[in-house]
């Protein structure tokens, strides 16, 4: 037996042994019946209500959960259930507008059922621990410490030698290829009946061009496209053997000693993205030398000579809290805005550079708003005598 038909022999029983385990997942969830039992879709049913109980369809949908949980049951047990409309609205986020399609809250029960009880067992496993979106226990500080735990172990081997490389994908959700994902159904969701409705799911979902496309504001769709890069990420992680690397969303970030190689390595990356059918925004993929500070998701990294790591956060945020201060206390003159909403607004803002070694800039924050609503202006006298309550 040669070499080769060795190293064949080896990949052959590694094939057969993932197929065994991607077998024995799927086998774990059981028929659809199992699935989308009734004790399951009704919990979901009550968890899609938090938060949104104020709207009319929610208190009907509530009002009538018991017996709506029973004919939605029926009807995906039946293959007859299809998916409503979505409300299409705009949502400006950190400066930015994004397109948010809401799915009904009767599909929301269904959408609920399918992520926590079938894709997630099916889809994790096959995730790197960096990939930080949209998964429980994770999210953007959890990455914003991992990342700080990557660069401390890269500087007690190298120092400030190398650089970081970063990586942004162009329109991820509207031109995420529905091929790629109905062959991830195919690989992964064993049971027929629950691939079906799977698909289903995608091929009734808002889409600017056929073919391609991912609705923000629809659950499935953030399952699907934070596990849909996991083959690019596992031969970052398993082949190229690079330790230092991981990604939120669409945001990537790779850290190696040798700059060469991570240029090759980046243009393999991109080559890999685009035979995927996945879009490269080329004009925001750069390599920064360790010795500078880098920006990644909003925030500022810092790498000192002594290895301490300074994460600022996004500086674009505090000058948009200090607008919305500003016309806060117009709305509030105006008697068209509560304080307890200013005071929340800076309570959340509080919470949020906590997290970050920003405290000259929540202190410069706190300043104005006490010079704004504690600063003798007539209107707020009334509030001088209680005093603010983040002192």
């Amino acid at each position: 037996m040669t070499s080769q038909e060795r190293r064949e022999g080896r990949y052959q029983r590694r094939q057969a042994r993932r197929q065994e385990k991607k077998k024995a997942r799927s086998d774990a969830l059981g028929p659809v019946g199992k699935v989308f039992s009734y004790r399951k879709m009704f919990r979901y049913g009550r968890k899609c209500c938090n938060g949104v109980r104020w709207k009319q369809s929610v208190q009907n949908f509530e009002l009538h959960l018991f017996s709506g949980t029973a004919k939605r049951r029926r009807e995906v047990l039946d293959e007859t259930w299809k998916p409503k409309g979505c409300v299409h609205f705009t949502l400006c986020e950190r400066g930015k507008v994004r397109p948010i399609d809401a799915p009904h809250v009767t599909d929301r029960q269904i959408h609920k059922t399918l992520c926590n009880e079938a894709l997630v067992p099916l889809y994790s496993p096959g995730m790197i621990y960096d990939n930080g979106a949209s998964q429980r226990g994770k999210g953007l500080h959890w990455h914003f410490r991992r990342m700080k735990q990557q660069l401390a172990w890269h500087f007690r081997r190298y120092g400030r030698e190398g650089a970081v490389l970063l990586i942004d994908l162009k329109g991820f959700f509207p031109n995420a290829p529905h091929a790629l994902i109905y062959q991830r159904h195919q690989q992964l969701i064993l049971n027929p009946e629950l691939r079906e409705l799977a698909d289903r799911v995608i091929q009734y979902s808002p889409c600017p061009t056929p073919g391609r496309g991912m609705p923000l504001g629809v659950e499935p769709s953030q399952q699907e496209m934070v596990a849909l890069p996991s083959s690019v990420d596992n031969w970052i992680k398993c082949q190229a053997g690079v330790h230092c690397a991981g990604h939120y969303m669409d945001d990537y970030y790779i850290i190696l000693p040798d700059v060469e190689r991570l240029k090759k390595l980046g243009h393999e990356i991109v080559r890999r993205f685009e035979a995927l059918g996945i879009r490269v925004n080329k004009r925001k993929c750069k390599i920064i030398p360790l010795t500078k500070p880098f920006r990644w998701c909003k925030a500022r990294f810092t790498l000192t000579e002594t290895g301490k790591i300074k994460v600022n956060g996004s500086r674009d945020g505090i000058k948009r809290a200090r607008r919305k201060l500003k016309l806060f206390h117009r709305e509030f003159v105006a008697g068209k805005r509560d304080f307890k909403d200013i005071e929340q607004y800076m309570e959340c803002q509080a919470a949020y550079y906590r997290n970050f070694n920003d405290h000259g800039r929540l202190l410069r924050l706190r300043r104005l708003y006490h010079a704004i609503f504690f600063g003798g202006k007539d209107k707020c006298s009334e509030l001088q005598k209680a005093g603010p309550s983040l002192a």
